[in-house]
This record gives structure tokens, sequence and C-alpha cells, in this order.
């Protein structure tokens, strides 16, 4: 496959989960990507994956809360690559807890995780985007950014502020060559399921979606004719019901 040949993304949170299905996913399209995430080993590992497609793979390892990875990250596909064309805000932490459980500590850290990251590195990459007027930015949300769910009160707050936030950037960045995606997926067959009454080997037989459901996803997102664009995406297994 060839849909993404020369294209450049960072793709954040992708050690493991949706973020590496995604990697693997646009390395096997074409795409050159820059790494981000936590672990540095894991990483080393999904990069040496994705140079198996006969793509360049760098990582760096950092904290997505902190503006310096976003600024480091982004600055790396600059003088690696010379551009950057794909943004996929990832990196992502859940909490399964009543209100009255949820510590502000607890509300800190989903809020800082999922949205403020999100924030620091659509701040860091749109200039770079806007120097070619062209660009792709995904914010993973989640139907609990769609639907609130019980006992996962700050998680769907910082969903829902994804939502708002790429529909703010749809309205101002489009006019300018860049295009925005908020994206719903449901409950995932990853290791961020894990926890909270739910063992590995529970969600592995769940049925959920699979990291290669989401890239699969996420190509097509990208790879869009110029005259359209997937503004929101809400994916779910065949298992699920509505």
């Amino acid at each position: 496959m060839d849909r993404l040949t020369g294209k450049v993304a960072v793709i954040t949170g992708a050690n493991s989960g949706f973020g590496q299905g995604t990697a693997l996913a646009f390395a096997a399209a074409g795409c050159h990507l820059v790494l981000t995430a936590r672990r540095a080993a894991k990483l080393q590992a999904v990069a040496a994956d994705c140079e198996k497609f006969g793509v360049k793979a760098v990582y760096y390892a950092g904290d997505a809360r902190d503006e310096n990875t976003a600024t480091a990250v982004i600055k790396l596909a600059r003088t690696t690559f010379g551009k950057l064309d794909i943004l996929v805000n990832n990196a992502g932490i859940g909490r399964t807890l009543s209100l009255t459980d949820t510590t502000m500590a607890d509300y800190d850290l989903i809020m800082d995780t999922n949205v403020r990251s999100a924030f620091a590195f659509t701040k860091a990459a749109v200039p770079e985007m806007l120097k070619r007027h062209d660009g792709q930015i995904i914010l993973v949300s989640s139907v609990t950014g769609i639907v609130g769910h019980a006992d996962e009160t700050a998680y769907t707050c910082s969903k829902f502020a994804l939502r708002g936030f790429g529909q703010a950037l749809d309205k101002e960045l489009l006019d300018q060559g860049i295009r925005t995606c908020v994206f719903c997926p449901h409950a995932g067959a990853t290791e961020f399921e894990v926890g909270y009454g739910r063992t590995a080997a529970g969600v592995a037989a769940s049925g959920f979606l699979t990291p290669a459901d989401v890239g699969q996803a996420l190509l097509s997102v990208c790879t869009q004719p110029k005259n359209s664009r997937i503004v929101e995406l809400r994916l779910a297994s065949n298992n699920v019901k509505y």
C-alpha cells in the first residue's frame, strides 16, 4: 500500500494499543513516523516494527503533559523530515471511579493527560502545517465524549473537552488547509482497559476494538480526497448494539 507515501505523522501514546495500531497502519501505507510516549523501550520496538515496511520511524520518550515534550517532538519531525502532515493526539488515561472517590489529583491527571497534551501538541504542530497550508489533525476522544458514563466523570469531562476543541479547530483552521477530525471509538481490547475490575484475559476475549481496527479507521481519515473531510468518526466493534 502507498496511500500515505511521503507523508509524515506524529503519533502520541504510540507505544501500545490504539497508538501502536495506528503507527503500524500508517507505516504500511508508506508514512514516515515520529512516535512519542513515556516508555522508551516500547517506543523503540514499535519504531523497529514500523521500519520493516520501508519507512523511517524516529521516537522521543517523554511525558505528553509536558509542553517541552510537544515542542521537542515537533522539532524532531521538522529536523528529521522537514515537514509535518499528520498529528494524531492519542495519548490518554482513564479512571473508573465514582465522583466522590475521584480526587482532584485524579482529575488533574486525567485532564492534563487527555486534554492539555492534545492542546500542547496541536499548538506546536499547527505552525508547521500552516507553512504548507496543509495538514490533518486527529483528536482521539471516545464515545464517552458523546454520552457521559457513570463512574467516569473526570474521564467524561476530558473526552467532551476534546470534541469541543476539535470543533473549534475545524472552524479556525479549515480555511487555511488544515483538516480536523474527532475520533470517538468504543472500548478497545488493549492494556488501556485493564484494571478497575477488568483483567487482561477478559479484555482480550471481549470482542472490543483492536488496534488494527483503529489503525485502518484513522488511515481512512487521512486519505480523503482534497474536497472532503471526516469531521467526526464513531467506531464500534460488531458486538456493540445500538
